[in-house]
């Protein structure tokens, strides 16, 4: 029993071990790791997700509120805004197809002109 222990134990480490560390390759992965900050309460860790410093922008305070917000179910999409020398603006949302590696369009919307002030 005891050499069954220690064997599990073992694999245990070296499954661990073998982890790759979660990178921000991707927006979801970035998006991840910012919610990962903001549910342990890491304010600095979560300013350095930001470029070139514009999470400084982003109060303590406010850093708080976004803790209040979360909770452990999280559904991550991906959007791209089109905008127009016209001043139109279409959001398409994109996701990845995993069999062929590329990424599709799952949904384009007209962004109204109430809502354009949103993404200025």
């Amino acid at each position: 029993m005891k050499r069954f222990l220690i064997g599990c134990l073992f694999l245990f480490l070296v499954a661990c071990s073998n982890e790759k560390a979660l990178e921000p390759d991707s927006p979801s992965n970035a998006a991840i790791l910012l919610k990962h900050h903001i549910d342990n309460g890491d304010y600095e860790g979560f300013k350095q997700r930001f470029f070139d410093g514009l999470g400084e922008k982003i109060t303590r305070s406010t850093f708080h509120e976004f803790g209040e917000l979360t909770t452990s179910g999280t559904n991550l999409r991906t959007f791209e805004l089109m905008t127009f020398d016209n001043g139109e603006m279409l959001l398409v949302e994109v996701a990845i197809d995993l069999e062929e590696e590329i990424y599709k369009i799952i949904n384009v919307t007209h962004v109204p002109e109430e809502m354009k002030e949103f993404f200025l």
